[in-house]
């Protein structure tokens, strides 16, 4: 934790901004939160509960300057935006469900490695975001329900007749 601070204060330093009781409790209400994945609002609830009200227009400046940071990654989950913590985080990647929009973290030394090792001429990444959209399981039994699988390819070929 004493690094995410010490990141916080560099980064307020390098732009001549303060260090406020209201950014360390934002800072620290964060790498506490129990979901990985929160909103603003949960995040308002969140510092409400270690009785610590800051104005929801502080919470959105604040995400943006931690964001601009690397303190926090936003993250834009079809039509929701949720954030989650950055420092000290294992490379993860995320998996979003159409139906539900349930996001569900995947870790893969495979797909981590493979990002490293790409390269890209003019251009030097320093992380990467990865979105694979699809059905979680919970979705897909609810859509194939009813629906007949080939059993040689596994592909669903159309609904069953029931009478």
């Amino acid at each position: 934790m004493r690094r995410v601070y010490q990141q916080l204060e560099a980064h307020l330093h390098e732009r001549g901004l303060r260090v406020t009781p209201e950014r360390r409790a934002i800072v620290g209400a964060i790498y506490g939160m129990d979901d990985v994945h929160f909103t603003i609002e949960q995040l308002c609830e969140r510092l409400e509960a270690m009785h610590f009200r800051v104005a929801m227009a502080t919470l959105y400046n604040n995400m943006e300057m931690l964001t601009d940071a690397g303190i926090v990654w936003c993250h834009h989950f079809g039509t929701a935006t949720l954030y989650e913590a950055a420092m000290g985080v294992a490379p993860h990647y995320h998996c979003i469900c159409r139906v539900c929009g349930q996001v569900t973290n995947l870790t893969s030394e495979r797909l981590t490695s493979r990002l490293a090792e790409t390269r890209i001429r003019g251009f030097k990444a320093d992380y990467a975001y990865v979105y694979l959209y699809g059905l979680c399981t919970k979705c897909g039994r609810k859509k194939t329900k009813g629906q007949r699988v080939n059993k040689s390819t596994g592909q669903r070929v159309g609904r069953l007749n029931r009478k």
